[in-house]
């Protein structure tokens, strides 16, 4: 009787395959980590130039910074990418339209609340996307998930209401919660965009509508002013070119081997950064809430990477799945 063979050459491929994705994920999700930390920076320098400047006007100068430097380094990258796939173009626009919006109703919000209050607010979106997430693809989200987001959403209020304060809601909070609802929308828009598109030169692209809109909306509505001062130019180019050319630009790149849900979760480090600059460089007191709620939100992103998720039932019909455009 003869004995059934078994391909060890397919055994192998398969297992490289499983071992390659891994690592992609975890350089990925590294990525996405450097990516939130330099966005979490801006929170403090964005308080101070809106001292001086209007809302618009910070969004417009800062983008289109970033866009034209980019742009004009990776010209022949950008333009083949458009060569190739010409509807990159939609993406960017819709892409860069939500993130618009989002960053609009930040920096509003940002002028009539505090910027602890602000950053918990808007990063709330760590629970709005799995919720948003389970709508869509009409199935619960994973267990796990949930219970990450729970305890990373716990370590960030720890945090950023440290030293006792509370919640009050008014308009600028109201606009922070905006802000919550479109950066969640856009979130899931980059995770199904980049899997169709180069997301590296989607990357850029968008950040040319930010900026356009942006400085467009800037003359219709504010009186555009330049930043005042060494200070402010240091901070608008930190701005510019570590938030944006890496926060933004790289994102797509990041996502489009990740999760929506998990990558939400990293966005936490957001909220840790801001907090942990302050008491780097304005000497503010992190205190035992401050401590528990960085172990919280660290334990809260480690958890769906540590633990095993277990996979949700395929859904019958789903709203934008991840392999089809939003457009």
């Amino acid at each position: 009787m003869n004995k059934p063979t078994v391909n060890l050459t397919d055994r192998t491929e398969s297992s490289v395959q499983n071992g390659s994705g891994r690592r992609t994920m975890i350089l990925s999700a590294f990525l996405m980590g450097t990516l939130a930390i330099a966005r979490g920076s801006s929170f403090l320098m964005s308080k101070q130039l809106l001292e001086t400047m209007g809302p618009l006007t910070l969004l417009g100068i800062r983008f289109l910074i970033a866009f034209f430097l980019l742009f004009l380094i990776f010209l022949k990258k950008v333009l083949a990418a458009i060569r190739q796939d010409p509807r990159i173009l939609a993406a960017a626009l819709l892409l860069g339209t939500t993130y618009y919006l989002c960053m609009a109703a930040e920096l509003f919000g940002l002028r009539m609340t505090t910027a602890a209050t602000c950053s918990f607010l808007e990063n709330s979106a760590i629970v709005m996307v799995p919720i948003c997430e389970a709508f869509l693809l009409r199935r619960l989200p994973s267990p796990i998930i949930a219970g990450s987001a729970g305890i990373t959403l716990a370590g960030i209020g720890l945090i950023v209401f440290r030293d006792g304060s509370s919640l009050h809601l008014g308009s600028g909070e109201l606009l922070c919660i905006l802000a919550a609802l479109l950066f969640t929308a856009a979130l899931i828009q980059t995770d199904r965009l980049s899997k169709r598109h180069d997301p590296f030169a989607l990357g850029i692209l968008y950040v040319g509508v930010i900026g356009l809109f942006g400085m467009l909306s800037a003359f219709a509505a504010e009186t555009p002013q330049l930043p005042r001062g060494g200070m402010q130019w240091s901070c608008i180019l930190v701005l510019s070119l570590v938030c944006t050319c890496l926060g933004f630009t790289m994102q797509p790149v990041a996502q489009k081997h990740l999760r929506t849900e998990t990558a939400g979760l990293i966005v936490a480090l957001n909220p840790l950064t801001t907090a942990v600059l302050g008491w780097l460089l304005l000497h503010e007191s992190l205190g035992i809430r401050g401590i528990f709620g960085a172990v919280l939100i660290i334990t809260g992103i480690l958890l769906p990477n540590l633990l095993p998720l277990k996979p949700s039932a395929p859904a019958k019909m789903t709203c934008f799945p991840a392999s089809k455009s939003l457009y």
